[in-house]
């Protein structure tokens, strides 16, 4: 029993939904005319022959194919430039880590003291010290990536 029952309220009918059925067409869709003519017209439905992967003994490489021969890997080799951006992206790492510090120590040197002095002499010493190496650092990454 739910509320509307006690208080007396009656049931609401339900509506009728009528399905419209659409008349089948006398002739035939473009498409089926189109599959008569020029066959299927999904590029996809039809695979290219592939190489059998293994077509030969097991033992040895003769029934692997060339990317699991060269060892399953993409076997680039990104030279000098690759580990020049590996080793300054943790030199980065290293500096925004290093100003975050930096900055949390002003703030508590400001709450300390509550003078903003120390704060200040800190963000000045490292504009004037430490992004010009970081600078250098970043031109040095584009001089060795060309």
């Amino acid at each position: 029993m739910n509320y509307r029952d006690i208080l007396g309220i009656p049931k609401k009918p339900k509506k009728k939904v009528e399905k419209k059925v659409a008349p089948k067409p006398t002739a035939p869709p473009v498409t089926e005319l189109l599959k008569k003519e020029f066959g299927s017209l999904n590029e996809w439905t039809s695979k290219p022959p592939t190489e059998k992967r293994w077509s030969k003994n097991y033992n040895g490489d003769k029934g692997l194919t060339e990317f699991e021969r060269k060892g399953g890997k993409d076997n680039v080799n990104e030279g000098p430039a690759y580990e020049a951006n590996k080793v300054f992206s943790k030199a980065e790492k290293a500096y925004m880590q290093f100003q975050k510090s930096l900055d949390e120590l002003g703030r508590f040197a400001t709450k300390d003291t509550g003078s903003k002095t120390e704060q200040k002499i800190f963000e000045s010493q490292w504009k004037k010290q430490v992004v010009p190496f970081y600078e250098l650092m970043k031109s040095w990454l584009k001089r060795h990536n060309r």
